[in-house]
C-alpha cells in the first residue's frame, strides 16, 4: 500500500477543486484505489475517473509505480487525466521519480510480484526500455522537477 489513507465514506469532506489552485499528490506506488480517492477527495476527478479540475492543475510527484499491486493502472489514468484536462483547460505534470527511474534501468525489484508475474518480467522490461518501450518513452519526456501555477513562471520543462 502507499502509506496514505483517505477516510469517511465517498462523497464526505470532498471538495471541488479550484481553478486557481495547484495540487499535488506523491507516492502512489501501484495503489490505484488510493489514487482515486486522493484525486476525488480534492474534487479532481468525477464518480466515474473522468477529470473534474477545470482548470486547476494537479502534479504528481513521481513514485507512480512500484510496491502496489496497480503500477500500470496507476499510469494509465494519469496518462487519460493529462489528456481530460488539457481538454478542460487544466493541466496534469507527472514527475519522474526514483521508482520510475530504477523500472527504466531494468531494476525490477520494487515492482509489485503479482503484478510482474502478470504482465511478464520480459514484457514489463519491454515496456519500460527507454529507447523502445512504450512505457520507458513516455517517462523520458517527464521531468524531475517542474515550477507550477503563476508568477510567470510555467514548467522547469516540458512537465506532463
Amino acid at each position: 500500500a502507499s502509506g496514505f489513507r483517505v477516510s469517511g465514506a465517498p462523497g464526505r469532506g470532498e471538495i471541488s477543486a479550484s481553478p486557481l489552485m495547484v495540487y499535488a499528490i506523491a507516492d502512489l506506488h501501484g495503489d490505484y484505489d488510493q489514487a482515486i480517492a486522493a484525486l476525488r477527495l480534492c474534487g479532481l476527478i468525477a464518480a466515474d475517473g473522468s477529470w473534474a479540475g477545470g482548470n486547476a492543475t494537479l502534479v504528481q510527484t513521481g513514485d507512480q509505480v512500484d510496491r502496489g499491486p496497480d503500477s500500470l493502472k496507476v499510469l494509465e489514468l494519469f496518462r487519460t487525466l493529462r489528456r481530460q484536462a488539457a481538454q478542460a483547460g487544466g493541466r496534469v505534470v507527472t514527475l519522474l521519480g526514483n521508482h520510475e527511474a530504477l523500472n527504466l534501468e531494468g531494476d525490477f525489484r520494487y515492482v509489485n510480484e503479482a503484478e510482474l508475474q502478470s504482465t511478464g518480467r520480459e514484457t514489463w522490461s519491454e515496456m519500460f526500455d527507454p529507447e523502445a518501450g512504450a512505457i520507458g518513452a513516455e517517462l523520458r519526456g517527464h521531468e524531475a522537477a517542474v515550477v507550477a501555477g503563476g508568477g510567470g513562471g510555467g514548467a522547469a520543462g516540458a512537465g506532463g
